[in-house]
């Protein structure tokens, strides 16, 4: 068996994905003693380093998570470290949302092995098989991955779905800490998020019994507040992701605020979100009484009904208004998603967005800016990057100063055209 080292390359974007991998290599034991290392240099120092690391172990496999947005950096970086690495025994191995939705553009950009879809199991399964010297012939038996041999690409096929309960959710003993994922895939397939069609639509559920154990294992290790990880945390517990279970809720509550302590536990903000159609009275009664959360992170993403239907969002405008209205009520704030520049959008979509943005503002909600960014295995993907006009920008602008719009739209537009600009020239 070959001495075999992980070297994770780090950034804030891929902060909680790499907090997961790291949990799910100590809770495999056929990898969990392998040498893990954390990398967040400048390409320069970086290979510095990992010539360092070099030096102790046989090989060095170089993880990188990323989504689309994040393209053009990472095929500079491995550029550059392919360069300066030339004739190592380094293997380039990529994950996450982009390397799921379009693995062969994946590989084109310089990597070895992609890993599809969840991986908890793929990635371990796959470092145990490169840690024995494995060839790439001889990688057909892992499911999940995609890479190039003979000059042509194999899939090894997918998974079936991972039961979240028998992963951690990250790493105490590499203090790889984060917030604790309590809910996985989603039903609603909404056709810009790439959520459904990379987990899956049944939506799973890690038991309360796990969560309060993480929690407890965060706390002795330095945590002071605690957060979820949820496409919608009001979905928690239920059967089918869509009806509202607030005995699960209000369980996974009261359990959690008895190690937390109700002021260090906040449920529904980010890195979570709830959908409209789940607010309800009760449910924030839950909130407001057995957590810390002060503002609550909604996803409306436009103000057309036409347009909501379209996207497969699965509520009514009217759902949005109910909502924020209530989490106002219970005393909560509220920043409600919205995404700009949507495929199929008209002028009178755009309107109806302002005239909703007006409605919830002047409510006393907050408005958080979003453009629309063509994910790869979306129904979207083929769409144009979102654009916001001058006029639209203005407005913006105009309820920025007034403290009412919050969110990253410019750069986000930025991203989404050099991604799209960066993908036409890699695939010719």
């Amino acid at each position: 068996m070959l001495d075999t080292a992980i070297a994770f390359i780090c950034s804030n974007y891929n902060k909680y994905s790499v907090a997961a991998l790291a949990g799910a290599i100590e809770s495999t034991s056929a990898t969990e003693k392998v040498q893990l290392y954390f990398l967040s240099k400048k390409p320069g120092a970086l290979a510095d380093e990992i010539n360092a690391l070099l030096r102790n172990h046989e090989q060095l496999l170089i993880g990188f998570s990323f989504a689309t947005t994040n393209i053009a950096h990472v095929y500079r970086l491995v550029t550059a470290l392919r360069g300066r690495l030339a004739g190592q025994r380094v293997t380039y191995i990529a994950g996450g949302p982009h390397a799921t939705g379009v693995p062969e553009g994946t590989l084109a950009l310089g990597f070895d092995i992609v890993v599809i879809g969840e991986a908890e199991e793929s990635f371990p399964e796959l470092v145990g098989a490169l840690s024995n010297g494995s060839s790439f012939s001889d990688l057909k038996v892992v499911k999940g991955i995609a890479y190039t041999e003979n000059g042509a690409i194999v899939k090894t096929g997918r998974r079936r779905p991972v039961d979240v309960n028998d992963f951690a959710p990250f790493s105490v003993r590499r203090n790889r800490l984060s917030p604790i994922e309590i809910s996985r895939g989603c039903p609603h397939a909404c056709r810009f998020c790439q959520t459904s069609f990379i987990f899956g639509a049944r939506m799973r559920h890690r038991s309360i019994q796990e969560i309060v154990k993480y929690i407890k294992l965060s706390k002795d290790n330095g945590t002071k507040d605690f957060r979820f990880i949820s496409p919608n945390a009001l979905a928690y517990g239920s059967d089918d992701g869509k009806t509202v279970n607030l005995e699960a809720v209000e369980t996974l509550l009261r359990e959690a605020s008895r190690v937390t302590g109700k002021d260090h536990l906040f449920f529904g903000s980010f890195p979570s979100e709830v959908r409209p159609e789940a607010v309800s009275k009760d449910a924030l009664e839950l909130i407001t009484g057995l957590t810390a959360t002060k503002q609550l992170v909604v996803g409306a993403q436009t103000g057309s009904q036409r347009m909501l239907d379209l996207l497969h969002r699965e509520h009514t405008v009217e759902d949005i208004l109910n909502a924020v209205g209530r989490i106002l009520k219970a005393g909560l704030a509220v920043s409600v998603d919205f995404i700009f520049g949507l495929p199929g959008e008209m002028e009178k979509d755009r309107r109806l967005s302002i005239e909703m943005i007006e409605k919830l503002t002047g409510m006393g909600a907050k408005i958080h800016s979003h453009t629309f960014i063509p994910l790869p295995g979306t129904p979207l993907s083929s769409r144009e990057a979102g654009n916001i006009d001058e006029e639209l920008a203005r407005y913006l602008s105009r309820l920025a100063n007034k403290g009412l719009q919050f969110g990253q739209w410019k750069r986000q537009q930025q991203l989404a055209e050099e991604a799209a600009t960066f993908r036409r020239e890699i695939n010719g």
